[in-house]
């Protein structure tokens, strides 16, 4: 992928998360390339990926339009996890194997090592990472029931792409809440494994909304 591929892709999912886009609008390819600075190919590419990640459609003659993400659906699904993961992380310092706790850290180095690499798709690593880690924590819950509940909210188009509004000190953030939340679970201390994961969402939810917020304004003045 190009350079200039990835550079529409970040930006056009930056405002597509930020609330930019209007549901239903259409993604206009020559508007978007005029914008940017940037020839229609990378932009038609961007399109593609966005397609991919569920958070763009097409609709026969208007082409690539817009899906609707309203700030009550990325509240609701932040808020059910907040219910549901510190309870995982909490099973987790109960029932993790040590090959469990040693996958966490070993996908939050990968994490790290992502963050640290100033690779042009270095978000979506990032992103990658972050997505694995929160999956091996359910993983280490070792229950069916609560990974079912779980997996479809890690898994939201909007939620999944968090990290393109991040700057590289939120990143390091992170990585450090997951390595407090590491050593919870592997000092086996549930209570401590539940608050570091509510604190953590709790931070990240604050964020996202903080983000959304301030790109809404930004667009309307």
């Amino acid at each position: 992928m190009s350079s200039a591929s990835d550079y529409v892709y970040g930006e056009l999912r930056r405002r597509l998360m930020a609330g930019s886009f209007l549901p239903g609008e259409p993604l206009r390819e020559e508007h978007i390339a005029t914008q940017l600075s940037v020839s229609r190919t990378p932009v038609r590419n961007a399109i593609e990926r966005l397609i991919a990640d569920g958070l763009v459609t097409r609709e026969g003659r208007r082409g690539a339009v817009v899906l609707g993400w309203q700030d009550r659906d990325i509240d609701e699904a932040f808020e059910l996890r907040m219910l549901l993961e510190p309870y995982s992380a909490k099973a987790a310092a109960e029932r993790a194997t040590p090959e469990q706790i040693d996958e966490l850290d070993r996908i939050n180095q990968c994490m790290l090592d992502a963050v640290n690499s100033g690779a042009p798709d270095h978000v979506a690593q990032v992103q990658h990472y972050n997505n694995l880690f929160h999956h091996a924590l359910l993983n280490a819950a070792q229950s069916a029931r609560v990974r079912s509940l779980v997996e479809n909210l890690l898994d939201m188009p909007i939620i999944i792409g968090s990290f393109y509004f991040y700057g590289r000190d939120d990143m390091l953030r992170s990585v450090e809440h997951h390595r407090q939340i590491i050593a919870a679970i592997r000092a086996r201390d549930p209570e401590c494994a539940e608050i570091a994961v509510r604190f953590h969402l709790a931070t990240t939810h604050l964020l996202f909304r903080s983000h959304r917020k301030d790109k809404k304004t930004l667009e309307h003045e």
